[in-house]
């Protein structure tokens, strides 16, 4: 484009970003009627939004702009001890903070401690009750400067304290404490962990809190926040009368402690610890940000930041696709690190003995982007994903949640950047976006990998584990200057596949199938192709492939090998194309194959335009013919499975979750736990055996041409591409048997208590059965499953409010065997547990006795009713995937039954009575095999921290 051209369409844009902006400014200017900001003359800031989000309630904040980092050296952990007594005993709530919340139902509620600052905030308060919210505005007077620190409520809270210590300590404080010396280049924040050390906890005393709380909790430092359904006036009105009186005593200058002096030579250190899970290193850059918080360069920071986060860790991708990779795992970012800074973490498991080698092949990717960025291509193809995610971004109104208002706030009171509505400040984000060119973002890259401020630290279980030493780093940050090998590069990308070993095969037999307006074709290799001609598709052709088999077709003794061969499938290529060569092959083309074996039948997927046919079909010939297995991407397949299976979670959700998973599903030699005995039975050579078993073999599948393709083109591709595969009729997989691994035990009632946040539970609630049920009892079911639900809603939630969620699941299979499971599931508080439990079985009494109402009964089935008799849409005839399943019943059970036919079902919702309800209910339930699961929060006092 020439420079003329370009100023116009630059002016294009900005006349209508222009019509656009000016539409939002309008709303912005509303919006911020609802908005008030103020400043009291002891130096305290307020704020208060009327947000219209949710009517009723208001969220009261108070912010600190102090944390650990305010802290002395012989004050550690003082921040965070003082957020807990917050809670406790000040001079308007005496009996405490916490019986003030729950006396009145206040139960969300939180407080956080960070090395930079802290927040309290108590949500959802009810403003039509005038006496609490009065209360409210004395209880941030009182966390302001209000909490009575008093002895017994210390020593209280130091047994909680040390509690949350023990568990914290383990391995992840102990990395997390020993390299912040070098993260923050040994500044405060390298001593500042927050929580403390055990010696201090033991030791501070009510006058040591004193002493900080007086120093630093004052209005300079704090802001308070009240948002929500309020009276802009009168909340002011009540902030000045409330607020005011407290004192305003000056504080000391704050600013030297968030200082980070600049190291100009990396600093290197070797974390050495025997519960280490793997050996790893990392190279981390600490960036100084610009306090540019208002203005365009700032918004391209974090423009580019998004797209860096992207675009970066796909060089490590190319390095595995090409098979060159020498580490498990390798990943990178640019997030921010403390008040000031951000960092770009670069984090790498070597494979065995390659550790050296790893550390030059991060250096070297880190140095090409330095020196070349980004290709043009890549930035435009993720600056239009972002141009058209902010596009849809736009529906959004107003300032968002409550919380994310609170943040806005916070980014106000600190760098005093302007309070927007959401829409403006991604409307901004649009206009600064398409005035971005590639060299732009390259250029801010090769400014952000300066030499400064980099940290290299390896993390070993024992000393000299991954030897690497700083001499070895410092020469290889030297030599990668100039790298050899920077990423995988794509020289030899094909503009056609080679196809040569293609010899074609015949249709040997062919049959009409009249009624669906298809023909079989039986092939010389033994497959079978139905095809069907559908030119409502438009210049689309879609396609499937099927066969008996899948995981349930695989003896226990070589599950592990059919494990390994499902996780490489297309993991090295094909044909002698590495994955980056197929990927620029593919660049451009409208193509989408899915290999997908399920668990009772081995299965493809694609579609394509029908120009792309011939493309499609050799592609897919090459994948089952010349499909590749790479020795040492197998080996680093086992390395990284270990690797992943040693790092597993064993606290929180997720180890409840894979705890509930074993009791459920009891490991045995057909269902066995993937752990590393199994990773080591998997066997290499075993591969192509079993690729050849479930893929390789055409006589096992029926291939399906669904499209806008003529017969003549469907029968080349046939004959060209399909029939030259491999076929042996006589090969054929072990009939596939159920795979129904559940405990035999009748009933299974457990709960778990699990180290998380909040003072929430699950419940699921879980009935099975192996009743053979009739169409209308199918039927039944369904509303069965709706009524319960309604009526789990109605009392549960809205009467007796003991739940925040709740969801009913039914399902009835007749294969591979038939069976019918009804779940209830809900989120609840801890305490409303064992009522939430008992008010299910309840309702589920109730339902199988018929105690529903009429308008219960009606409300359910009538929706059903009509659904079922409404007409078939005309489109049923042209629609691809109901002809490909249309398809699929006619080769499994040789019926002829159109969609259309399929979608006129005899009426049976209509039909149903209450008393088909109840008798379906008991059907279920009686003899069924039944589950209660909880997973909750250990209590923690009531308060997240």
């Amino acid at each position: 484009m020439n420079t003329t051209l370009r100023k116009m369409a630059r002016s294009m844009r900005f006349a209508l970003l222009g019509l656009v902006s000016l539409a939002l400014a309008q709303q912005v200017q509303a919006q911020n009627e609802a908005l008030r900001k103020g400043k009291l003359p002891n130096g305290l800031t307020y704020y208060i939004y009327n947000d219209g989000s949710t009517p009723g309630v208001a969220q009261f904040y108070l912010y600190q702009n102090v944390g650990a980092v305010n802290e002395d050296d012989n004050q550690i952990g003082l921040a965070h001890a003082l957020e807990h007594l917050a809670f406790n005993a000040t001079d308007n709530f005496p009996g405490g903070v916490m019986a003030f919340l729950k006396a009145n139902a206040l139960t969300e509620f939180e407080a956080f401690t960070g090395v930079d600052d802290t927040k309290y905030a108590v949500h959802n308060v009810p403003t039509n009750n005038q006496q609490l919210m009065g209360k409210m505005f004395l209880l941030l007077k009182d966390w302001c400067h209000g909490i009575k620190l008093l002895p017994a409520d210390v020593e209280k809270e130091r047994g909680i304290i040390m509690e949350e210590w023990r568990r914290r300590e383990g391995i992840d404080r102990r990395i997390t404490d020993s390299t912040a010396r070098v993260m923050y280049n040994y500044s405060k924040y390298a001593y500042r962990n927050v929580i403390g050390n055990e010696a201090r906890i033991r030791a501070f005393s009510a006058k040591d809190l004193r002493k900080f709380y007086d120093t630093w909790y004052r209005p300079r430092h704090q802001f308070v926040a009240i948002i929500g359904d309020v009276d802009l006036d009168q909340t002011e009105r009540t902030i000045k009368a409330t607020l005011s009186a407290l004192p305003a005593k000056p504080t000391p200058y704050d600013l030297e402690f968030r200082l980070i002096g600049d190291n100009s030579e990396p600093l290197f250190m070797q974390f050495v610890d025997k519960e280490n899970k793997s050996a790893s290193f990392g190279l981390y850059q600490r960036i100084r940000l610009a306090n540019n918080r208002n203005d365009d360069e700032a918004v391209k920071n974090f423009l580019f930041t998004s797209m860096f986060n992207t675009l970066a860790p796909r060089r490590f991708a190319r390095l595995k696709n090409a098979d060159e990779e020498t580490f498990i795992a390798a990943s990178v970012s640019l997030s921010p690190l403390v008040r000031g800074f951000a960092q770009v973490a670069w984090d790498v498991v070597p494979y065995a003995n390659k550790a050296q080698q790893a550390m030059e092949q991060l250096l070297n990717v880190r140095a090409a982007m330095a020196n070349g960025g980004f290709s043009k291509q890549e930035f435009e193809a993720e600056k239009g994903k972002m141009y058209q995610g902010m596009k849809e971004a736009l529906e959004a109104s107003g300032l968002g949640t409550p919380d994310n208002v609170f943040g806005l706030m916070k980014q106000n009171f600190v760098y005093g950047t302007p309070i927007t509505d959401f829409r403006q400040q991604i409307q901004r984000n649009i206009e600064v976006l398409v005035e971005q060119e590639v060299e732009d973002f390259n250029t801010w890259i090769a400014k952000l990998f300066t030499p400064n401020n980099l940290a290299f630290i390896t993390y070993e279980r024992t000393p000299g584990e991954l030897n690497i030493t700083q001499t070895n780093f410092l020469t290889a940050l030297a030599n990668s200057e100039k790298p050899q090998v920077a990423m995988a590069q794509d020289n030899s990308t094909p503009t056609k596949l080679d196809l040569s070993h293609i010899v074609a095969g015949k249709i040997v037999s062919e049959k009409p199938i009249a009624k669906l307006a298809a023909k079989e074709w039986k092939l010389s290799n033994g497959a079978r192709v139905i095809y069907k001609y559908l030119p409502q598709a438009k210049g689309k052709v879609f396609f499937s492939a099927t066969a008996p088999g899948g995981k349930a077709a695989v003896s226990p003794q070589q599950l592990p090998n059919y494990t390994a061969m499902r996780n490489q499938l297309m993991q090295t290529g094909v044909g002698g194309y590495n994955r980056n060569q197929l990927a620029s092959w593919l660049q451009g083309k409208e193509l989408d194959l899915t290999m997908s074996p399920g668990d009772y039948s081995d299965d493809l997927s694609g579609s394509m335009d029908v120009s792309q046919a011939d493309n499609f079909f050799g592609y897919l010939n090459l994948i089952l013919s010349r499909h590749n297995f790479s020795p040492s991407v197998f080996s680093k397949y086992i390395q990284r499975s270990k690797y992943l299976y040693a790092n597993r979670a064993t606290e929180g959700m997720e180890a409840a979750q894979d705890s509930i998973r074993q009791l459920l599903f009891p490991p045995s030699e057909a269902n066995p736990v993937e752990n590393e005995a199994f990773f080591d039975r998997m066997q290499f050579d075993e591969l192509p055996s079993q690729f050849f078993a479930h893929f390789g073999n055409a006589a096992r599948f029926t291939y399906f041409i669904v499209g806008d393709m003529p017969e003549a083109q469907a029968k080349n591709i046939a004959t060209r591409y399909l029939a030259s595969l491999k076929g042996d009729p006589n090969q054929t997989l072990p009939v596939p048997t159920a795979m129904n691994f559940a405990s035999k035990e009748p009933v299974i009632k457990r709960r778990f208590n699990v180290d998380m946040q909040g003072d929430m539970a699950e419940i699921e609630i879980s009935f099975a059965n192996k009743q053979r049920l009739s169409d209308k009892e199918q039927a039944a079911l369904e509303v069965m499953r709706s009524i319960l639900e309604t009526k789990a809603f109605d009392e549960i939630r809205e009467k007796e409010q003991l739940s925040y969620t709740i969801g009913v699941s039914a399902n009835y299979t007749s294969q591979p065997e038939t069976s019918e499971t009804l779940s209830i599931h809900l989120s609840t508080a801890r305490q409303n547990v064992d009522k939430a439990v008992a008010k299910v079985y309840a309702l589920l009494e109730e339902v199988s006795q018929g105690k529903f109402t009429a308008d219960q009964f009606k409300q359910a089935v009538v929706p059903l009713a009509v659904d079922e008799q409404s007409p078939a849409s005309p489109e049923l005839a042209t629609n691809p995937s109901l002809w490909m399943a249309t398809l699929g019943v006619y080769a499994q059970t040789g019926e002829t039954i159109t969609p259309e036919e399929s979608a006129a079902v005899e009426p049976v919702f209509s039909t149903l009575t209450p008393a088909d309800v109840m008798a379906v209910a008991t059907k279920l339930l009686n003899n069924a095999v039944k589950r209660e699961i909880v997973v909750q929060a250990i209590a923690h006092e009531g308060k997240l921290t």
